[in-house]
């Protein structure tokens, strides 16, 4: 099976653009700020969101549910395959999300404006497991067909193949998950730009961010 590049496992978006505070309407809690954005993103927690008035809880679902559309194009790789394989990957993604493992820390403000924003984080190694799992999986799968196909039987068609394949991965990651493990705590920075007036996060380090807190090499190397 081939897989696109696993670009962002969650997505925290360049959307934040609909979450974005003006600069001048009083004081703003850059922390607060990246820390709602992060619980919205990840926990499906839109509490802070709301309070913040980063947007409303509606926007606040739809964000939440964007990224995990986003999350599922890239596990997925696009392809099609069944509604009910599609909602059981919904489910794990949503799984994976909660329980990504992230502290914000205090918000530094700098001369021009901008604050700086520490996130420590515990790196989530569920795709290692997960891929280690599915190869094997894959291996006696085709091991299995290539006998039978020996023995006179049909081959699977194109599509019932590709279900299989997700299936297994879908499975492979599932179980991982159940037996997720993390590196220790890490620091990373955030840094929450005023530009016209008007604070969004730097898309490079919340991109970063994304990166470090998931094991995501362990499915691009597997390419």
């Amino acid at each position: 099976m081939k897989m696109k590049k696993l670009r962002k496992a969650v997505i925290l978006l360049a959307a934040m653009l609909m979450a974005t505070v003006l600069g001048g309407c009083g004081s703003f809690d850059a922390s607060g700020y990246i820390k709602a954005l992060l619980d919205n993103s990840y926990k499906n927690d839109s509490a802070a969101f709301v309070e913040q008035k980063i947007g409303t809880k509606e926007e606040a679902s739809e964000l939440y549910e964007l990224g995990i559309e986003n999350a599922l194009k890239s596990l997925t790789s696009g392809v099609q395959i069944s509604e009910e394989l599609q909602q059981e990957y919904e489910t794990v993604v949503r799984d994976i999300y909660k329980n990504v493992k992230y502290t914000v820390g205090e918000a530094t403000k700098k001369d021009d404006g901008s604050y700086e924003v520490e996130v420590k984080y515990q790196k989530m190694k569920v795709f290692t497991g997960a891929m280690e799992k599915y190869e094997a999986a894959s291996d006696a799968y085709i091991q299995e067909m290539t006998e039978k196909v020996s023995s006179g039987e049909e081959s699977p068609s194109e599509e019932e193949a590709l279900e299989k394949s997700f299936s297994m991965l879908k499975d492979a990651i599932q179980e991982s998950l159940g037996n997720v493990e993390y590196e220790d705590e890490q620091s990373a920075t955030v840094r929450v730009e005023l530009k016209n007036k008007v604070y969004t996060p730097n898309e490079d380090d919340v991109f970063k961010l994304e990166q470090m807190m998931f094991d995501i090499e362990a499915v691009t190397e597997a390419q």
